[in-house]
């Protein structure tokens, strides 16, 4: 199929974005998990509280990203300007994902409007890319309060050591 180079960009472009969306979801999940690990002795952690956290994990990867974070927001309402960015990132998320090809329709088709489409990918992007690190900041510090400042840094730190030994 012969397109333009910045259509291939275009497309790249919002394959990313929509990585992104994935990710603040992963976050916002997170943050559940870190709330919970807060009161978890991982020394000491009996085969039902196992059971209960393996079926929170398969409850969180359930939820919407709306749902997520509209049952976290007592938790961040202390600070007006995190909940606004998570609120407008939640909005350019469902208009990434359901309605970005179909607003822009033929837009695809010239050079002006894939620009213009492009820049709108880089807007969507960046409110995106500002609520995950809000609520990776959020994550921080619930792991810090439950005394384990660091670790998702190095369980990070061996799961890419790890993906890179994979080979397809």
């Amino acid at each position: 199929m012969n397109q333009p180079d910045d259509e291939d960009q275009l497309y790249t472009k919002f394959g990313r974005t929509a990585e992104m969306a994935q990710s603040l979801e992963v976050e916002a999940g997170n943050v559940f998990l870190g709330i919970v690990a807060i009161w978890v002795k991982t020394d000491e952690i009996t085969d039902e509280q196992r059971a209960f956290h393996r079926d929170l994990v398969n409850d969180l990867n359930r939820r919407t990203l709306g749902d997520l974070l509209r049952h976290m927001r007592p938790l961040i309402a202390h600070d007006e300007s995190v909940v606004s960015g998570i609120d407008t990132a939640l909005e350019r998320r469902n208009y990434l994902m359901h309605g970005f090809f179909r607003t822009h329709n033929f837009r695809i088709f010239s050079e002006e409007g894939r620009g213009i489409m492009s820049r709108e990918l880089d807007e969507i992007y960046r409110s995106l890319a500002f609520a995950r690190a809000s609520l990776g900041a959020f994550t921080l510090m619930l792991e810090k309060l439950a005394g384990r400042e660091g670790k998702s840094e190095k369980l990070a730190e061996q799961f890419l050591a790890q993906g890179k030994r994979i080979e397809i």
